[in-house]
């Protein structure tokens, strides 16, 4: 089965659908909360920034999506700022708690990386490091293709350098799960094509078991988590075209040291991260053992002990990058 533009961005949005985004008591919360700065963007756009504490490394996150939002990167606090970390939480524009103009031109990547340009300008950082996870990390590696004199190091967390290969991945964990459910593939080729599912009941128990073997595989769900789906922007970041994105060519440009940080038990191709390793002048790779997609939640041991080491050993002296 070769996966629609549909099916893909389907496979890219594998939790809730959502409605008309209401703000809730969260929103009201973070608005006024301790270290936020709106920053304009576009000219004309409010973006919601928070700085968490105060350290020598300056630590930008870029969350996935597109339009998810920075809330399940909460949990960084109680891992990093005590290492001399500064973080930069930051919602880009369209999520939740930036602003979210009706406007399907601002759904294109270049844009995206543009603002992320326009972020660091208005937060008045320089030497910076950034974190991208999953879309955060695309939006990452374009960045430091076209700014990375501004970055001291880069971050590239559950990504592949090709949309396609992850989402043929996800196809083919899909359809394993699948086989094991009485008409699971059939279940699952009509979701993919948008047709009417005559057994809703079992099409949930293939996604719900999906979800908790390569996205999430702590239960319960984190509440930051929880958040972070309720208050994804789905209905406007249908107008992105993610599926299209490849960036193996490009590999080579991005010189500024990073860490390739994947999930033994992700979606995304093991053996991509060693691929992108071998054209990256100075890179390295860790693999989460105990991760899904969401390693940050379900193998934090691992995850912040390898990204607390990388920060560290880069603010202290830039790495020569090593192939494993």
């Amino acid at each position: 089965m070769v996966p629609t533009y549909k099916t893909l961005l389907i496979l890219f949005f594998p939790f809730f659908l959502c409605h008309a985004q209401s703000k809730d008591s969260t929103y009201q919360a973070k608005i006024g909360a301790t270290g936020v700065r709106m920053i304009t963007v576009d000219g004309k756009y409010k973006v919601w920034t928070q700085k968490i504490g105060n350290g020598a490394i300056k630590l930008l996150l870029l969350h996935g999506g597109p339009a998810n939002t920075h809330e399940y990167f909460e949990n960084f606090v109680y891992y990093l700022p005590n290492a001399g970390i500064e973080l930069y939480f930051y919602d880009q524009l369209g999520s939740y708690y930036s602003d979210q103009p009706k406007d399907s031109t601002i759904w294109n990547l270049d844009r995206f990386v543009n603002e992320v340009e326009q972020v660091r300008l208005g937060l008045q950082l320089d030497s910076i490091y950034i974190l991208g996870h999953s879309w955060g990390a695309m939006l990452g590696l374009e960045y430091a293709a076209k700014y990375g004199q501004h970055l001291k190091g880069l971050i590239v967390s559950n990504m592949s350098y090709s949309t396609l290969n992850s989402y043929n991945q996800r196809v083919k964990l899909y359809q394993g799960i699948a086989k094991r459910v009485p008409n699971g593939l059939v279940l699952l080729d009509a979701w993919y094509r948008g047709q009417p599912i005559s057994d809703s009941l079992k099409l949930q128990q293939i996604r719900d078991k999906f979800q908790s073997t390569y996205v999430i595989r702590k239960i319960p769900i984190p509440d930051a988590l929880k958040r972070n789906f309720a208050h994804t922007n789905r209905a406007d970041s249908k107008y992105t075209k993610p599926a299209q994105w490849d960036f193996l060519s490009r590999l080579p440009s991005v010189k500024v040291t990073t860490l390739l940080l994947g999930s033994k038990h992700d979606f995304i191709p093991i053996e991509d991260y060693q691929k992108m390793h071998n054209l990256m002048p100075k890179s390295e790779v860790y693999i989460c053992p105990n991760g899904s997609h969401m390693a940050m939640w379900d193998d934090p041991e691992h995850y912040f002990a390898a990204l607390r080491t990388f920060l560290t050993d880069v603010q202290s002296k830039p790495l020569i990058g090593t192939k494993n």
